[in-house]
């Protein structure tokens, strides 16, 4: 009975959910046209009935991408990043399908600033109601209600791993309740159960069923899995497979189960998002501050001899040596110049390199670079090929970093990780960032860029 409950009530979300997405995107398009022609002067009333039949048209649209974006799947704990840009993606492919089928299929005239304003009002109440619905949903699962109860199945270092990410409360909404088959290496806090597969089901009744085994007992972990395929409850399989820094894609070739290990897993319209963010915005700023740039330009050729860009090999995605722009912040001495990172009081370093370096001023001329397309205004930040060929030997994952564009800020800069600071704890911030890369993460950045990241001690 209580998974039978549990199962009504997660139901019964699903259909709240999908209700109250129907109001609001028909509530936001009515508010739209009351907007548009009864508040911002200028409008002429358009046919109230023509509205609202068309509002029908927009909520079955709307309900379809919703649901193509998993909106509804059964997912107790989905990122919240990750639902704010599938909201905003949904209302995005919502409205330009609108737009499609009215030009194709309807001889109707609709007040373009009347789509405009559905637009953003429709993305932002979706975000708001779904916020709200979420936070009643997850605050029954103090009242220990709606709790998803999980039978574990083996042993072993994955095992012991799943439970920890259970009992330490960052998956909320999720009960271990018994270990079966743990063959000498119990979870301590759990019940114990031996014996057959089905009968323990039987017993505990859970939701779902977790398996993992060591690999050395792969042919225990077979005959379980062979088990499970009768069990109605969801059963999930935890693979021997290395450690994923960056996401692991199991999928299908010809009906053959395959893991590609270390997925980037960006889409071709997330990459072509970043790419239009980058090449747009970079644009803006750097007609913006071209005054600047030229004063920099002109203090950098009265500081000292040499030239006032300095030019360096760096490596950016897919390992591809490209050559980076920055202001010259050292003096022109080859007799001084090593491989090696700048440190506190350098020698090398000019008077106004020591303010340009302080203040990353002298990264300004990257903007050329992310124009060009060899950068991005956010990923890790690139190193040259000497240190990058040193750091592979050194370093597991290092070459993970080269799965996206080396960028003008990052995670592990806006975190004070710059200059001659831990290269480890760096590369795990940079591996984070592709890992849970999103729009909306890449803005946050790079706002924090501008609070965080500019000044910092550890840059010399």
């Amino acid at each position: 009975m209580p998974m039978l409950n549990r199962k009504a009530s997660a139901y019964s979300f699903f259909v709240l959910r999908i209700i109250f997405d129907s109001i609001v995107v028909f509530v936001s398009w009515m508010l739209a046209y009351y907007l548009r022609f009864y508040v911002i002067p200028g409008g002429v009333g358009a046919p109230l009935v023509q509205f609202l039949w068309l509002g029908l048209l927009v909520v079955i649209i709307f309900l379809i991408f919703l649901n193509g974006n998993k909106l509804y799947q059964n997912s107790q704990e989905l990122p919240w990043q990750a639902e704010v840009q599938s909201v905003i993606r949904s209302a995005m492919e919502g409205v330009f399908s609108f737009v499609f089928v009215l030009y194709f299929f309807f001889d109707i005239r609709i007040s373009r600033m009347s789509i405009a304003i559905f637009s953003l009002l429709v993305a932002l109440l979706l975000i708001v109601e779904r916020i709200i619905l979420k936070n009643r949903y997850f605050a029954s699962w103090s009242k220990n209600k709606n709790i998803r109860t999980v039978l574990l199945v083996g042993h072993g270092e994955k095992m012991n791993q799943y439970y920890h990410e259970i009992a330490n409360g960052k998956t909320r909404g999720v009960k271990a309740i018994g270990q079966l088959n743990s063959n000498g290496h119990p979870i301590k806090a759990l019940q114990q159960f031996q014996g057959n597969l089905h009968e323990v089901v039987s017993l505990c009744k859970p939701d779902m069923v977790v398996i993992s085994y060591p690999t050395q007992e792969y042919e225990i972990e077979r005959k379980v899995v062979s088990q499970s395929l009768s069990l109605l409850e969801d059963v999930v399989l935890i693979p021997n497979l290395p450690q994923s820094y960056i996401g692991l894609n199991i999928t299908e070739f010809h009906k053959i189960p395959v893991a590609y290990l270390n997925d980037a897993n960006f889409s071709f319209l997330q990459r072509v998002s970043k790419r239009l963010f980058d090449f747009l915005l970079s644009l803006l700023i750097t007609i913006a501050i071209s005054p600047f740039l030229l004063l920099l330009a002109l203090l950098v050729k009265l500081s000292s001899p040499g030239p006032v860009i300095f030019k360096q090999k760096r490596i950016t995605e897919h390992g591809r040596v490209f050559t980076m722009l920055k202001f010259r912040s050292m003096n022109n001495d080859p007799k001084l110049a090593t491989v090696a990172w700048t440190t506190k009081d350098d020698p090398r370093i000019t008077k106004i390199g020591k303010f340009m370096r302080k203040t990353s001023l002298d990264e300004l001329p990257q903007l050329f670079n992310i124009i060009k397309g060899d950068m991005s205004l956010i990923g890790p930040r690139p190193e040259r090929p000497e240190l990058v060929e040193k750091f592979l030997e050194e370093i597991p994952g290092y070459q993970l970093r080269h799965k996206v564009k080396a960028g003008l800020s990052g995670w592990a800069q806006v975190n004070g990780l710059r200059g001659d600071t831990s290269l480890v704890e760096r590369i795990d911030y940079d591996l984070y960032y592709i890992r849970n890369w999103s729009f909306l993460f890449d803005l946050r950045i790079f706002f924090f860029t501008f609070i965080t990241g500019f000044i910092n001690k550890n840059a010399y």
